[in-house]
């Protein structure tokens, strides 16, 4: 089974896991922080046979590195880790590519720029839904890419 590793355990990188596991990964989640919240997570997402390591980062070291690294919005693409990991040559990908490619196979419209980026893609959102297509807005707003991409595999979407 391959193994991946998902960095932040925000609504994205829950999402990301939660997509992995489903599509057959031993999957690791790590967050440096222990927050009750965090420790909630860690007790549901055991449930699904996903290891959660709270208070401390990945560590790439010894025979079992992972395949597949995702990395959660937020997360500085320049840490340590993530450099290493590069080296190793290690996929290292965002969150937001992790659900594309599992998505791929439907339209997407990218917003991206300092400042306005919400009120934007609320927008476009209306619009579409407006024409009755089904466009839900993902990402910084309303769900994490790959949550959408969790519920639209069902429904024939995939690469």
């Amino acid at each position: 089974m391959s193994k991946a590793h998902v960095i932040g355990l925000g609504k994205s990188g829950v999402a990301a896991a939660r997509l992995l596991k489903r599509e057959g990964w031993e999957v690791e989640l790590s967050d440096g922080n222990t927050s009750k919240t965090l420790l909630e997570q860690q007790q549901e997402l055991a449930a699904e046979q996903i290891t959660v390591k709270l208070g401390q980062s990945l560590e790439l070291n010894g025979d079992n590195l992972p395949q597949l690294i995702v990395v959660s919005p937020g997360v500085p693409w320049d840490i340590p880790v993530l450099i290493k990991a590069r080296q190793l040559d290690i996929e290292t990908i965002g969150e937001m590519e992790l659900a594309w490619r599992n998505l791929r196979s439907l339209p997407w419209v990218g917003i991206t720029g300092t400042n306005g980026k919400t009120t934007t893609t609320a927008l476009i959102a209306a619009i579409f839904q407006a024409a009755e297509l089904d466009a839900p807005a993902c990402g910084n707003i309303g769900y994490a890419a790959c949550e959408v991409a969790l519920s639209w595999r069902g429904r024939g979407a995939g690469g």
